[in-house]
């Protein structure tokens, strides 16, 4: 008897998955940022690590972008 108990928690066993390593790309992380517009408010944003080093490379070509165009004199603006 005992031991058929202890077979059919095998497979449930099985199915918890793997801690994964912090670094791991697929490792969620959370990151209390500030709220546009609030001096104190701040919200909980938890993503992936592959997705926040997606979000920050896109911020990185932005800002590269940006400074490009004002060192060309192409002012959208004016």
């Amino acid at each position: 008897m005992m031991s058929s108990l202890f077979a059919l928690a095998m497979p449930a066993l099985a199915d918890t998955p793997a801690k994964l390593d912090r670094n791991d790309p697929n490792a969620v992380r959370c990151k209390r940022l500030d709220v546009t517009g609030s001096l104190v408010r701040k919200e909980r944003v938890c993503k992936t690590n592959a997705e926040w080093r997606t979000i920050s490379e896109q911020q990185n070509r932005d800002a590269d972008d940006l400074i490009g165009r004002n060192r060309a004199g192409m002012n959208p603006n004016g």
